[in-house]
């Protein structure tokens, strides 16, 4: 293994194979937003198994696989018009669909309303000129509207936020010539939201390439991100990567890391949900592998680029393999990946990741501690998450509902994650993502009083109310990993005046926790929670977790004498947080 780091790697010039403005000859043209018909027919080409599957799908009878996420052929039908034209009856249909979609009227809706514009978008310019005129006059009337009304998604930490830059700058270079405002959909999304909000947050907390938005959201947004600045780069030679070039190069480092080891049965990565989200396998489980390989095409030729190139699997499912077909250029050659460091950490979101090695049967650590930023974050502040094989010191809870009695008495609360309690019987909880004013229990956990603000500038005005923790210590060495995590703030001080969370990664397969805490009052029970899938087996000072092939054994040092015990379901305090219904493949 190498001693060499990636957490703070400056990163290299560019080299992108495609030249930035390489497809400004388009604006104004169309279809434009996949780039010149020119350059599709040569894909056509050059990946010809991936576009006889492209017209599967588009004839409907190919296997979708996440058929949630990939269902949609309206991409496919983009592409397939562009090489060798669609018949007008499935021109007609996506039509047809914009129409209903404008007689919705104007919408501020979240996630909803940037998904109903980009559909817009997409068939106004894949189908240009077979839409008359006065329709697509009508289109653009109804797009134009929104700049106005939909105040929605832009939050500077916020996964929609990226989602809605990518959508206003489809509008912007797909309506360029006809639509007098689209300039002004490009100022919205380029100005206002890349530059004004989010730069800023990266530049702040993009160290070791994090980004303050929760991990399961964080990989499709951060998707729809690169895909924005790809789509500016080429059409107007805007490099948006530059704005915050450390954070993108970083990011490659980062993926590496965020994975579990292994693959899933289909071949696609694996992942912790971290903070709101879901186990099971879908399009959000692809997107990093795309992400990364969009920014190692720009960064061709450096370290980082070459270690990616190693990671380079074929998509999943007919859906993702469209996204290779317009995006998955020839790689570098590869690094070798066993020479890439064990650990990485993103010390600007307070986040670790470690592994014992870079086999599928490696053991694999998070653990984290950063300050607070959005609403699908949770108060878990020193958690840590335990895999090999399967998880094993896992997470808890099941994101059925955003602010159900579950999510909001159990999903989100420390009580669900590998933290620590600390209980004073008359602490009570505020504002804590809840409109439906539903009763707050005291799980002895972390609070936040102050729900989320929208700008780097409105959080730094209120830092204190948002800053939970921090990573004091990150020391990787070949045999072993030291982490060390001050957690104090994101408990409420009448009852903690110290928490401090050490953990020691010895390689391969050994961890040492110890936490040092201090209540303001000594009969404040404390409580250790470790969360696991199935009942573990207890024996004294202790306990075996099993979970499919995987195995954690654990043993009580401190306090001298504990009290172990096993908890089953959502219950703590007499009280059962059950949610509505299962989403989650794994509890």
């Amino acid at each position: 293994m190498s001693d060499k780091t990636y957490e703070t790697a400056a990163a290299p010039e560019p080299r992108p194979l495609v030249a930035s403005g390489s497809w400004s000859h388009v604006l104004g043209r169309h279809p434009s937003l996949l780039g010149p018909p020119s350059h599709l027919q040569s894909l056509a080409e050059l990946k010809s198994d991936l576009y006889d599957e492209i017209k599967s799908m588009l004839r409907g009878d190919a296997d979708m696989g996440d058929r949630r996420r990939s269902r949609d052929p309206l991409l496919a039908a983009g592409i397939v018009h562009a090489v060798e034209g669609v018949a007008d009856d499935r021109i007609e249909h996506f039509v047809r669909r914009a129409r209903k979609t404008l007689a919705r009227g104007v919408t501020n809706i979240h996630q909803d309303t940037w998904i109903w514009l980009t559909q817009v978008a997409l068939t106004y310019d894949f189908f240009h000129d077979e839409i008359a005129e006065a329709e697509r006059r009508e289109m653009i009337e109804w797009m134009n509207a929104h700049l106005a009304a939909f105040t929605d998604d832009e939050n500077a930490f916020h996964n929609s936020t990226l989602s809605k830059i990518l959508c206003y700058l489809r509008i912007a270079y797909g309506t360029w010539g006809e639509n007098p405002t689209a300039g002004d959909f490009r100022a919205h999304a380029v100005e206002k939201l890349y530059e004004g909000r989010i730069v800023p947050v990266l530049r702040e907390f993009g160290a070791g390439g994090g980004f303050t938005e929760c991990g399961w959201y964080c990989r499709g947004s951060l998707w729809h991100l690169v895909q924005a600045l790809e789509l500016a780069r080429l059409m107007e030679g805007y490099d948006g990567y530059q704005q915050a070039p450390d954070f993108f190069y970083q990011r490659l480092a980062y993926e590496m890391h965020q994975p579990y080891p292994g693959l899933l049965e289909n071949g696609c990565e694996r992942y912790a949900c971290e903070g709101d989200g879901s186990g099971r396998y879908s399009s959000n489980m692809e997107y990093p592998r795309l992400m990364r390989t969009v920014i190692a095409q720009y960064f061709r030729g450096s370290e980082l680029a070459r270690y990616t190139a190693a990671r380079r699997r074929r998509g999943t499912n007919p859906g993702i393999r469209l996204l290779d077909f317009l995006y998955e250029e020839e790689p570098d050659e590869p690094l070798e990946v066993s020479e890439f460091p064990l650990a990485h950490c993103a010390r600007g979101i307070g986040k670790v990741f470690a592994r014992s090695d870079w086999t599928d049967d490696a053991t694999w650590l998070r653990f984290e501690c950063g300050p607070w930023w959005n609403q699908h974050q949770h108060f878990e502040a020193g958690n840590f998450e335990i895999f090999r094989r399967e998880p094993l010191a896992a997470e808890s809870g099941e994101y059925t509902d955003w602010d159900s009695p579950h999510a909001i008495n159990w999903l989100i609360r420390t009580i669900a994650h590998n933290c620590i309690l600390v209980y004073q019987p008359d602490e009570e909880w505020h504002n804590v993502r809840n409109r439906q004013n539903i009763l707050y229990a005291n799980d002895g956990g972390q609070a936040n009083n102050t729900f989320y603000l929208h700008t780097l500038d409105e959080w730094k005005r209120q830092r204190e109310h948002f800053e939970r923790g921090r990573i004091v210590a990150c020391e990787n060495h070949d045999d072993f990993l030291h982490a060390a995590g001050d957690c104090t703030k994101a408990y409420a001080s009448s009852k903690v005046s110290l928490c401090l969370r050490q953990i020691v990664f010895l390689r391969p397969h050994t961890f040492v926790i110890l936490d040092r805490v201090a209540s303001t009052r000594p009969e404040y029970e404390k409580t250790w929670l470790l969360h696991c899938h199935n009942e573990p087996e207890i024996d004294g000072r202790t306990f075996t977790v099993t979970n499919g092939r995987g195995a954690l054994f654990v043993r009580t040092l401190l306090p001298e004498e504990p009290v172990i015990r096993k908890v089953e379901g959502y219950t703590y305090r007499g009280q059962t947080f059950e949610p509505a219904s299962h989403r989650l493949s794994e509890g």
